[in-house]
């Protein structure tokens, strides 16, 4: 008995192959190499490959396709994108990205909802005791379950004495 993954691999290779894609592994796997984050926000169009002769095709441009909005998010990703795509390709295949923003990717997934905790709940409790308006009360303990599930947290920052300097600094403004 044959498996259809090796029929469907003969079928699509000369639809993947006329994209430019090298591999049809490229697109099917496309969540797994560059991960769920840019996944959801981007799906690889084409390559265009140099005009050069050999074997293994190198310096390729991948052409992505960026839900709007969300390119600017994807360029910043590319260098993370390119050293992954060549990590599972094995070689120096991608050397540019090219973003296209399109509005037809399907939305992304809403978050997971994290369960708080009841030890962060009570934290959270103590914290707003003092508040007496019911309405801000209940809208910040909203807000706390979706920004600090884990409880609040310390102060990022000291305002007591500054011990690293001999002196305290001045300004240099008068």
């Amino acid at each position: 008995m044959e498996t259809l993954n090796k029929h469907f691999s003969l079928i699509a290779k000369a639809a993947f192959q006329r994209h430019g894609f090298a591999s049809e592994q490229l697109a099917a796997q496309w969540s797994l190499i560059v991960g769920e984050a840019v996944a959801s926000v981007a799906t690889p169009d084409k390559i265009k490959w140099p005009t050069q002769g050999g074997a293994q095709k190198q310096g390729g441009t991948l052409t992505l396709k960026a839900k709007a909005g969300r390119a600017l998010e994807v360029q910043y990703e590319i260098p993370r994108i390119i050293e992954k795509l060549n990590q599972f390709l094995g070689y120096g295949a991608i050397s540019a990205i090219k973003v296209i923003q399109t509005a037809d990717l399907p939305d992304m997934p809403k978050p997971i909802k994290r369960p708080m905790s009841q030890v962060a709940k009570a934290a959270w409790d103590e914290k707003f005791e003092s508040i007496e308006d019911e309405h801000l009360k209940a809208a910040l303990a909203k807000l706390a379950q979706h920004t600090a599930p884990k409880g609040p947290t310390p102060a990022p920052f000291s305002t007591g004495e500054n011990r690293g300097f001999a002196t305290h600094p001045t300004s240099s403004r008068k």
